[in-house]
């Protein structure tokens, strides 16, 4: 029986991992070894709850300073590695947690694969940390599962090899369609009511636009303009409800707070919502605000539009499809695109048509398969030996 180490921290990590775990559990010659981190605390309960995810280890580092919580992982992670002697880790995306723990499993001498592997920026400091993270990661795995042909080409040109590049379709459409089916709209419509004080009717019934905001990158003055353009066009259009999902950060919660004390009435803050729960907020938006990386591959799910509130993405297919927006931070890009994209009923019947660009929700499935592929498994056993050895044969599976 081979052993799969997972680890995760943050609450997208969980979601986009999720999937996998969830075939893992039904594969009898797998045993899969479940540890948290610690870098989200409460934010990864009600997803570990909504996907029936119970970890093994949580390792409690949670310290906001990157160095000191690196250090935590680190040598936390190093004790279990050598603990439970995994035939390979699994990683997702592009956090602190990801990084150390792929530098750690790396220096253990054991294979890592890295889920969403070969999203660039191109600019290290957008999104800052991440876009270093990211390809740290790249570089210290084995075998990468990227999400798009953008992500595979990405890999190709700083030089991974191709045998070790699967094309596997990003997880979170599989994530998606998992809370769906399991959502009951009447209850987590009620919820929403209640959270944001609005009667269930009013919310149904008004156009409602959605707004996060929390990369680094944005603390500060452009967070500051963002508000600005947000409380003008709250102003604006009355009988929209715009509701803005708080985000932990205490530094972006003092800004939002401090620039918004005084708004108009149909500008609500929220604190952060269920992942069911903000689903249902993209389900039912006209238009999405949002900086952050997984709405942007949520959107194109809904059909709906977005204004991405950053100067550069890593998800380029968001805006290359014609779902995003880069409208960067300036308050009146911001409100000019706004009004251009608001209720333009030539925009909405384009995205109808346009095919998902992050895949057709069976990403989890081309991993198991990848998974059952003999070369894989011999690869698995003969590690580090095996370092050089062809994978052609596993890609041949997927089609």
């Amino acid at each position: 029986m081979q052993k799969i180490l997972v680890v995760f921290g943050t609450r997208p990590e969980v979601i986009k991992l999720a999937p996998i775990i969830n075939k893992l559990k039904v594969l009898k010659d797998w045993k899969t070894v479940i540890i948290a981190s610690g870098q989200h605390k409460e934010l990864i309960e009600p997803v570990l709850t909504l996907f029936d995810i119970v970890i093994d280890y949580n390792l409690g580092c949670s310290n906001i300073d990157l160095i000191d919580n690196a250090n935590c992982i680190s040598v936390s992670l190093k004790e279990l590695l050598r603990k439970e002697k995994p035939d390979v880790l699994l990683v997702q995306g592009d956090t602190l947690t990801t990084y150390i723990a792929s530098f750690v499993a790396f220096t253990e001498k054991i294979p890592i694969i890295h889920l969403e592997a070969g999203l660039r920026s191109g600019d290290k400091f957008s999104p800052f940390p991440e876009e270093v993270y990211r390809i740290l990661s790249d570089d210290l795995s084995d075998i990468y599962l990227a999400p798009t042909k953008r992500a595979y080409e990405n890999l190709l040109l700083e030089g991974k090899r191709e045998d070790r590049i699967f094309l596997i379709g990003n997880t979170i459409v599989d994530a998606l369609n998992m809370a769906l089916e399991s959502m009951d709209q009447e209850y987590i419509y009620n919820a929403l009511g209640t959270k944001l004080q609005i009667d269930t009717q009013t919310l149904r019934s008004r156009p409602k636009v959605l707004i996060t905001s929390h990369r680094r990158e944005n603390i500060g003055d452009p967070l500051k303009s963002i508000c600005k353009a947000v409380k003008r066009l709250a102003t604006d259009y009355p009988e929209t409800i715009f509701i803005w999902s708080l985000h932990k950060n205490p530094m972006v919660r003092q800004i939002v707070l401090s620039e918004l004390r005084e708004n108009p009435k149909n500008l609500i803050l929220a604190e952060a919502f269920s992942y069911q729960e903000t689903l249902l907020l993209l389900k039912e938006s006209d238009v999405v605000m949002t900086d952050s990386g997984g709405i942007q591959e949520e959107i194109p799910s809904f059909k709906k539009p977005a204004l991405v509130l950053r100067t550069i993405t890593e998800r380029n297919e968001t805006i290359d499809y014609g779902f995003g927006f880069l409208v960067g931070q300036e308050e009146e890009t911001i409100v000019n695109t706004f009004r251009y994209v608001y209720k333009n009923q030539d925009i909405l019947n384009r995205l109808e048509s346009i095919p998902n660009p992050y895949g057709d929700g069976r990403a989890s499935d081309r991993f198991v398969s990848i998974l059952r592929c003999y070369k894989f498994l011999k690869f698995l056993r003969e590690y580090p030996n095996s370092y050089h050895e062809v994978l052609h044969e596993c890609k041949s599976i997927l089609g």
